[in-house]
C-alpha cells in the first residue's frame, strides 16, 4: 500500500499526522519523497494554509498546491490513496469537503487514485481536547475561564463555539487552540502550532482519543479518520519490494 498525504499546514497538524499513522497502521514506513516512495510506505506534505491548498490553478504555481499534487500523483501512478487532512473552521464538514471535492472533480487531469478528505471539525486542536485523560482534575486559574464557557470532558468538542470575551480568538478554531493550550499548560505540558506537546505523538494519547469515540458520539470527524483507518487494515498490502 502506498498513501499520499497532504496536511493543511506545515505545522501541528503535519507534525500529528506524521507520528500517528505509523502507530495506526505499523506497517507502513515514511518515504522522504515520491521517488523514494516503495510498497508498504506513505509520503506526507504540507498544503501551506487552506487558500494555497485549495489551488487548482497552473497559471499561479505558488497557490495550486492541489493541482501540483494531482500532477505528482498523476505522474508516478502508484498511490493507492490521496488522504487531505484540513480545519473545519466557522464553514464547517460539509462545505469544506465539497469545495476540495469539487476542485478535484474539475481539474483537467483526472486524479488516478481515490481521495479521502479528513476536515477537522473544527480544527486539529478540537481533536485533541478529546483526551478525557489529559483534562485537568484541579482547574488553575488560567484555565478556569475556558471550563466555565464549555466543558470538553462532559460536552462534544466539535460543538465548542468561541467565547467572545477571550481576546485573539476571533474564530472557533482560533479559541479551540487557546483552549487547548491553556489546559495542556494546566498539566504542566506546552503546546502551540510549531511545538505540539510530544505527549500527543504517542499511543498512550492516541488510545485516549480512541476511547472517546468509541464510548461516546462526539468527535465525529475524528472519529470518521479512525473507521477509514480500520477499513485499511482490512485491505490486503502487498509485500515489500
Amino acid at each position: 500500500m502506498k498513501l499520499y498525504i497532504l496536511v493543511e499546514d506545515g505545522k501541528s497538524g503535519h507534525k500529528i499526522i506524521d507520528h500517528w499513522i505509523p502507530l495506526l497502521l505499523p506497517t507502513l514506513t515514511r518515504a522522504k519523497s515520491m521517488a523514494e516512495l516503495q510498497n508498504n510506505q506513505y509520503v506526507i506534505f504540507s498544503g501551506m494554509g487552506y487558500p494555497r491548498l485549495l489551488g487548482t490553478d497552473p497559471a499561479s504555481p505558488e497557490k495550486n498546491i492541489l493541482g501540483q499534487t494531482i500532477d505528482t500523483i498523476n505522474r508516478y501512478q502508484e498511490i493507492d490513496y490521496l488522504l487531505i487532512f484540513l480545519d473545519g473552521d466557522d464553514d464547517g464538514v460539509s462545505i469544506r469537503q465539497q469545495r476540495v471535492t469539487q476542485k478535484i472533480e474539475n481539474y483537467p487531469h483526472p486524479l488516478c487514485c481515490p481521495f479521502v478528505i479528513f476536515v477537522q471539525n473544527k480544527c486539529l486542536e478540537t481533536w485533541l481536547l478529546g483526551n478525557q485523560s489529559f483534562f485537568p482534575n484541579e482547574p488553575h486559574l488560567n484555565f478556569l475561564p475556558f471550563l466555565t464557557h464549555y466543558n470538553v470532558y462532559t460536552d462534544d468538542p466539535e460543538l465548542m463555539e468561541k467565547d467572545p470575551d477571550v481576546p485573539l480568538a476571533s474564530t472557533s478554531a482560533l479559541y479551540h487552540e487557546r483552549y487547548l493550550k491553556a489546559m495542556m499548560q494546566n498539566l504542566g505540558y506546552h503546546y502551540s502550532k510549531s511545538r505540539p506537546a510530544p505527549i500527543m505523538y504517542t499511543q498512550l494519547f492516541l488510545d485516549g482519543l480512541k476511547e472517546r469515540v468509541t464510548q461516546t458520539p462526539h468527535l465525529q470527524s475524528l472519529n470518521h479518520f479512525f473507521m477509514f483507518i480500520d477499513q485499511l487494515k482490512e485491505e490486503p498490502i502487498p509485500p515489500s519490494q
